[in-house]
């Protein structure tokens, strides 16, 4: 039996040599630690990473659309992390669906809490110590786009990750308390 089939750009590991010879890859690894450092754009300018319609879909389900509004609701889901997050990737996929790329990727997030008076035991690939890593995998739509970092812009991100060991941390530091959550 045939079946049909279109080439990917498969990727396992961190970024490195090999992801940087796809051009949506090598954009995605700048537009990452952008994200990173600019604490999930609290700071900086997203406009030239990001579409005016783009989109989130949450690990909940809940879908945001048009840019400011993604985008606040995505620095309001990382303003908890005080001591900063880094996304590290694991595997990667990558293709063309006509006038756009896809990518479907998992990653490794480490979060830090400043201020806890709790030990970062959870080590990133580079040694760096952090509270917490949240296994998770994202899929993202990328459009061409002059006016981009790189004649690129992300158009969606949908998260599937699970927040529980983020929001365990946070409960037992007393960062969050159950009644955070509507629990109390």
């Amino acid at each position: 039996m045939s079946y049909p089939t279109q080439q990917v750009f498969i990727h396992k590991g961190s970024w490195d040599d090999e992801t940087r010879l796809h051009p949506v890859m090598e954009w995605m690894e700048q537009y990452t630690y952008e994200f990173d450092r600019t604490r999930a754009f609290a700071t900086g300018s997203p406009s030239d990473w990001l579409t005016s319609d783009f989109s989130v879909q949450l690990s909940d389900g809940t879908r945001i659309a048009g840019m400011q509004a993604a985008v606040k609701a995505l620095t309001e889901k990382y303003a908890p992390f005080s001591g900063g997050h880094k996304h590290d990737p694991t595997e990667l996929l990558t293709w063309e669906e006509g006038d756009h790329w896809c990518m479907f990727g998992h990653a490794k997030c480490f979060i830090g809490f400043d201020g806890t008076g709790s030990t970062a035991e959870v080590k990133d690939p580079q040694g760096k110590a952090w509270n917490v890593v949240v296994e998770a995998t994202y899929r993202f739509v990328y459009v061409k786009d002059e006016s981009g970092h790189g004649g690129i812009k992300m158009k969606e991100t949908r998260i599937y990750a699970d927040p529980m060991p983020a929001v365990g941390f946070m409960l037992k530091q007393g960062i969050v308390t159950a009644k955070d959550f509507g629990l109390a």
